[in-house]
């Protein structure tokens, strides 16, 4: 019998596992976390978009969700297999995808902390080096949040030959990577994928996968599906004596973020979170600690039959029979609730040493690290044996470690002891905030390490040179060179760097930086012992997670911009992949160019907040203009609808619950540039209020005025007609649409118009795109999910809006119960295109089938498209895999 494919197995096991949830009682599990996180380079946002994110994630997944409160795992997974019939239909465009970038993300001094040009590339999730790794030869493999399994050949060179190496694997978010230890020739290795740091885009994975060929190709461990799709595989062990006795270990997980909306929270039906045991090599699995996330896992390295697992709720838990006399899961830390923990053991002078941290939003302390040195003891003893290393005491040595990973240890959080240094630890976290003081102490605490057993910690954030090479906020994973444990690589929000492995001590810079007393004593300890140097590793990994994107009218080939996760927002300027920089930095939304005046141009952060620049991609130029928004105190989604008027110069809006409008990108460019550039030393210290933004209209389109049903949510989307001045559409996340005809006159007199009805779904409308030959007609694309709205079928419509009525026009055919995450309209020749989960697929002009739009495409979340149809261009935003163009005229 000829073997299956990888592919045609994958599928065939969503179908077995959707099927099998109709026999499967749901299990509600204990989850409710918070969001996921925002960075900017000062600190005016930093604070508010760290705090902002609970609610985000909340509000965001209630959006996609709706009018349902849940999304079940038969739902995500009957998209994916909705996307994967119309894979089946030849490809609508003879043309491939082509990557447009970046690949040498290149983000300029000014953007930075420490004041060097770097590079950044998107959330790296996992790290493995070969275990047979030498200075001459050395294999290395990262797993990116959204961006796939990456691997290069020379992993201690100045630049790594990066390229992808997910041949098999149908998903592009990775929570772990291990070799297998009993394998001597390095070959064999396993992939957990999703992606287990709990952020609103921390996207699900679909089980286990292995290699023989040292990553060639990629197989299904088929077992694993029906116990791990819809969640994370955040730790895979490998039994040192045995390779057929395997553990994995599941987190919580999502799908469905996109450019405005996306988020998680718990889901009923998926398999329960826990550790999952084989011992035949995977073909069965006895589950344990069910409805406990398991965040990372790890045997006793004197002893495999011992096993200790961190978790991302309840603390750290223990199986020993040789200690506990049972085969039970005993808890041997205790934690603040909902603290996650991690863990890293070694062993000294023939004991068992656990280093152990922990922490989370609900943390007194953000951040603690606590250390045992004779683990070989039972619970009960084990219980009260650690010792506390971490204080809040300034000047104390334990205060080298406060406060390590703030208060998002759910989120960014490593401990690790390397092999063979027991006295050696390394801490990794988030960002110090002291390093926004006029005198900071520290060089902000992103990774810390220690040599005297986690008593005192250095800081490596910066290193030695003048500028110093810095490292991004928000860690996640290190793995250490087996022949080298000072050879780090450590992987953050801004993908991967290496340290050199040699260390020097700079504290007597502490002096000149007017510091004394305790501040001067900590500046002290953690300058004690900086990298020499640490080595960017990030050119060539085209893994940025893209929010959206926008284009120059004037330009489409060769100027666009795009927001992306923590890592600011991008322009490229057209000559190659490598022709991008980070303009700023921050989270970012929604862009877009003037439609006269290339020169002037716009990005929103988060929420309310955003800037405007009259000078091009300056990144000194970026002026505050968000005042009026920020105080206006109506709901805004945490990335708001924002569009540049395609006809208007100076004309922007932005959605809230109301759709406001400047008309003078506003402000004067004078005023702007004097009062509210966001870099402080270039403005005026005058408080001022920065912008001129007005509603349009004085009555909300999420309120009662325009009616009683889908009320509430925010305006999601809108769309300004290029054929005429006043033509306006808007929607809202509760699936309401409106179309004003006068939107171009005075703010109050501006009037909207509803048109639709109970017959349309009442869902998250996710993009709207209007032809340009006729501004009373648009299509319509809607998130969520056919079985919460079944009297309102339907993701794709178009609407025709004539005499005060609209009619819609279904188009959503054999798509299936696949939400749609944008949509783009080619007026040249009538196709349609829509993004989704999964890619992107077209409906040409005249069909009744939707097919894959060209191939190429990673298997990748695409959360906006932008369409110039007589540059017969189209541009697709993935978030983990940068950005593609497809050349419409093929």
């Amino acid at each position: 019998m000829p073997k299956e494919s990888n592919h045609r197995l994958f599928f065939r096991c969503l179908l077995c596992f959707v099927a099998l949830l109709c026999f499967v009682a749901p299990l509600i599990l204990l989850i409710g976390r918070t969001s996921g996180h925002t960075r900017f380079v000062r600190q005016d946002l930093l604070n508010g978009g760290e705090a902002d994110k609970e609610d985000a994630a909340k509000e965001q997944y209630e959006s996609r969700a709706y009018p349902a409160t849940q999304i079940t795992v038969a739902q995500l997974l009957g998209g994916f297999i909705a996307f994967e019939s119309v894979l089946k239909l030849p490809g609508g465009k003879k043309s491939n995808w082509q990557l447009v970038g970046p690949t040498q993300p290149i983000v300029p001094a000014i953007n930075t902390f420490a004041g060097r040009e770097t590079m950044w590339s998107g959330r790296v999730t996992a790290i493995a080096i070969s275990p047979n790794c030498s200075l001459s030869e050395c294999k290395v493999f990262i797993g990116a949040a959204g961006g796939g399994l990456w691997e290069a050949d020379n992993a201690l060179a100045p630049q790594l030959n990066w390229r992808p190496s997910g041949k098999g694997i149908p998903t592009n978010a990775i929570g772990s990577i291990v070799f297998d230890p009993t394998d001597p020739s390095g070959k064999t290795i396993y992939v957990g994928t999703g992606e287990g740091n709990l952020s609103q885009d921390s996207q699900i994975g679909v089980g286990l996968y292995k290699s023989t060929d040292f990553g060639k190709s990629w197989t299904l461990v088929e077992s694993t599906f029906p116990i791990a799709a819809g969640r994370s595989i955040t730790s895979v062990l490998i039994d040192p004596r045995d390779s057929k006795h395997i553990l994995i270990g599941t987190d919580p997980a999502v799908l469905g973020d996109s450019s405005v909306s996306g988020g998680f929270t718990a889901v009923p039906d998926r398999p329960p979170l826990g550790v999952y045991e084989s011992f035949d090599r995977g073909q069965t699995w006895s589950p344990h600690m069910l409805g406990i996330g398991a965040s990372q896992m790890a045997f006793d390295p004197r002893d495999p039959d011992t096993l200790y697992v961190a978790t991302s709720i309840f603390g750290i838990y223990r199986r020993s029979r040789r200690l506990d006399s049972d085969d039970l899961f005993h808890r041997v830390l205790v934690v603040t609730t909902l603290d996650r923990a991690g863990l890293s053991i070694t062993v000294k002078d023939n004991k068992t040493r656990i280093y152990a941290a922990y922490g989370g939003a609900n943390s007194a302390s953000s951040g603690i690290l606590k250390r045992v040195d004779d683990a070989d003891v039972p619970t009960v003893q084990l219980l009260t044996a650690w010792t506390t290393l971490t204080s809040s005491v300034k000047g104390t040595p334990g205060y080298t470690s406060n406060s390590f990973c703030t208060n998002q240890c759910w989120y960014d959080i490593f401990v690790a002891s390397p092999p063979g240094q027991p006295d050696t630890v390394w801490l990794g976290g988030s960002l110090s905030q002291d390093i926004f003081s006029s005198n900071p102490p520290s060089n902000s605490r992103t990774v810390l390490r220690s040599t005297d057993a986690g008593v005192t910690f250095t800081d490596l954030t910066q290193d030695a040179q003048s500028p110093p090479e810095e490292m991004h906020v928000d860690q996640h994973a290190i793995a250490f060179a087996p022949f080298n444990p000072d050879v780090a690589f450590i992987g953050s929000d801004g993908g991967v760097v290496r340290t050199s492995g040699e260390f020097v001590d700079v504290s007597a810079s502490c002096v000149g930086r007017g510091l004394s007393g305790p501040d001067l004593i900590n500046c002290q300890r953690w300058l004690s012992a900086i990298p020499t140097r640490i080595w960017n590793l990030n050119r060539g990994l085209a893994t940025l997670q893209f929010q959206s994107v926008s284009v120059n009218p004037n330009d489409p080939l060769n100027d666009i911009m795009g927001g992306t996760q923590d890592n600011g927002t991008w322009v490229y300027n057209g000559r190659g992949a490598g022709s991008w920089f980070a303009t700023t930095g921050g989270d970012g939304g929604q862009s877009g160019i003037d439609a006269a005046n290339p020169n002037i141009r716009a990005h929103m952060f988060y929420r309310q907040f955003g800037v405007i620049n009259f000078h091009g991609n300056d990144p000194l130029g970026w002026l505050y203009w968000h005042d009026p928004l920020a105080t206006a105190l109506e709901p805004v989604p945490f990335y708001a609808a924002m569009i540049a008027d395609p006809k208007v110069s100076g004309t922007w809006f932005v959605g809230m619950a109301r759709v406001w409008r400047t008309q003078d990108n506003g402000g004067p460019q004078d005023f702007l540039e004097r009062y509210c550039n966001r870099i402080p030393e270039l403005s005026d210290p005058t408080v001022v209020t920065c912008g001129d933004w007005v509603p349009l209209g004085s009555l909300p389109l999420t309120g009662t005025a325009f009616g009683t049903t889908k009320t509430g949510g925010t305006v999601a989307a809108i769309q300004r007609a290029s054929g005429d001045n006043a033509t306006l559409w808007a929607a809202t996340a509760r699936g309401r649409m409106f179309i004003s005809k006068n939107a171009d006159q005075l703010n109050t007199g501006v009037t909207f118009q509803r048109l639709d009805t109970a017959a349309q779904p009442n869902r998250f409308v996710s993009g709207i795109a209007i032809d340009p030959a006729n501004p009373n007609r648009a299509f319509v694309c809607f998130s969520g999910y056919n079985g919460n709205t079944p009297a309102a079928l339907g993701h794709v419509f178009e609407v025709l809006y004539s005499n005060g009525s609209a009619t819609w026009k279904d188009l959503s055919y054999n798509l299936g119960d696949l939400p749609i995450t944008g949509i783009a309209f080619d007026d040249i020749t009538g196709d349609l295109f829509a993004a989704s989960d999964f890619g992107v697929v077209m409906l040409p002009e005249g069909t009744v089938n939707w097919r894959p739009a060209a191939g190429s495409l990673p298997p990748a979340a695409v959360y906006g498209l932008a369409i110039h149809s007589g540059a017969r261009v189209l541009y697709a935003a993935t978030h983990g895999r940068g950005i593609w163009r497809l050349n419409l005229s093929k």
